[in-house]
């Protein structure tokens, strides 16, 4: 039984190895970071209920099924679009609103403004999986797309774990706390000309961990390089690599 020798037809790996691992590792934090934001709500359930009078209806409906449903009902479209244009500017995009939409719930006034603000993560966040899945099938050959796609879906386990770790601390910091790390920035009145009344820290956590994504999101849109699509897969043809950062 023969085997083929051509490396190209037994696919090619895109970009040097250490740009590879860098873009799996970008890959992976981003969707660390959509677990993180996804869970926080659950995790800053109490103050959230306690601020705006939630009775457990009104926030089992705020954290389950509207989510849900713009989660899935945005990402075909999302996925199909991505199929067509730069995978890369879609996943920058959705980064950005979904971590827009997250710093927003630390300024919600009501059920009605954090429902909205949540049905905007969910948006954002339907819009990182099915392109990252994509561009990873590009950069990895067939004989490392497993071991890369299972590195990058311990994003699930690391956004839910830290989302405890981070967000808990976080939302429990007291008002005085809250305002001198604002006031390191120069927004120590921010509450107040936000109108938050009292209970800073809930509030806080959404906005420290949804405001770096905004910087997440230009960092994958500068550093991350497009692969042609296939370019990876079997082929008897031979590839070419854009030039770039590498």
């Amino acid at each position: 039984m023969s085997h083929p020798t051509n490396p190209t037809a037994q696919g090619r790996d895109f970009g040097s190895t250490p740009y590879r691992w860098y873009v799996l590792i970008t890959l992976t934090a981003i969707y660390t970071l959509n677990f993180i934001d996804r869970a926080l709500l659950s995790v800053l359930a109490q103050p959230v209920i306690s601020t705006f009078g939630l009775t457990d209806t009104e926030f089992g409906f705020l954290a389950g099924p509207p989510f849900a449903l713009f989660y899935a009902l945005m990402g075909i479209p999302i996925a199909l679009a991505a199929d067509r244009y730069n995978r890369v500017t879609i996943i920058a995009v959705c980064i950005a609103i979904w971590s827009l939409m997250t710093a927003l719930c630390g300024f919600a006034t009501g059920f009605l403004f954090l429902l909205i603000a949540r049905v905007g993560v969910a948006i954002g966040e339907a819009g990182s999986t099915p392109p990252s899945n994509s561009l990873i099938g590009d950069y990895y050959r067939a004989s490392a797309r497993a071991r890369a796609l299972a590195i990058f879906s311990t994003g699930v386990m690391l956004g839910n774990t830290l989302a405890y770790l981070v967000g808990g601390p976080l939302g429990q910091m007291s008002d005085e706390s809250v305002k001198a790390v604002l006031g390191i920035f120069g927004l120590a009145q921010l509450p107040e000309w936000a109108g938050w009344g009292a209970d800073y820290g809930w509030r806080f956590a959404f906005i420290a961990l949804g405001v770096p994504g905004v910087i997440f999101a230009f960092i994958v849109w500068l550093t991350v390089r497009e692969p042609p699509r296939g370019y990876a897969d079997a082929s008897d043809q031979p590839k070419t690599e854009r030039t770039g950062i590498s």
